[in-house]
């Protein structure tokens, strides 16, 4: 079986997720949930997949995550193309994750779940 390789989840950086998180509650009506990281707000009603998360650099940028069959797969794969690796594979409770820089420079993560 094929996998679709969705956009299952996006992440929005914040300098001051307090603030974010009551613009984008007071202009979408976005419910907000602690997730599993430090200062990591899980979405709840965005449509799909959404946090808000406490910027890690400040040129960083929101970052779609696309789901993948296995996650070393595919980073061995985007490197061959030209990938960069920006976040090595990440383990939380429902899956793995890691950040790649496309060779243009655009920022995309791939998740696989468990």
């Amino acid at each position: 079986m094929v996998m679709a390789h969705n956009v299952g989840h996006f992440e929005i950086p914040a300098d001051r997720t307090g603030e974010l998180k009551n613009f984008y509650s007071s202009l979408f009506g976005w419910q907000f949930e602690k997730g599993q990281t430090r200062d990591y707000w899980m979405i709840k009603n965005a449509g799909i997949s959404g946090a808000l998360m406490q910027k890690e650099n400040p040129q960083q940028i929101s970052t779609q995550f696309v789901t993948v069959e296995s996650i070393e797969d595919y980073i061995n794969k985007a490197k061959q193309l030209g990938a960069r690796v920006v976040k090595n594979k990440q383990e939380i409770s429902e899956g793995y994750y890691a950040v790649l820089e496309d060779p243009q420079k655009n920022t995309f993560g791939v998740w696989q779940e468990k």
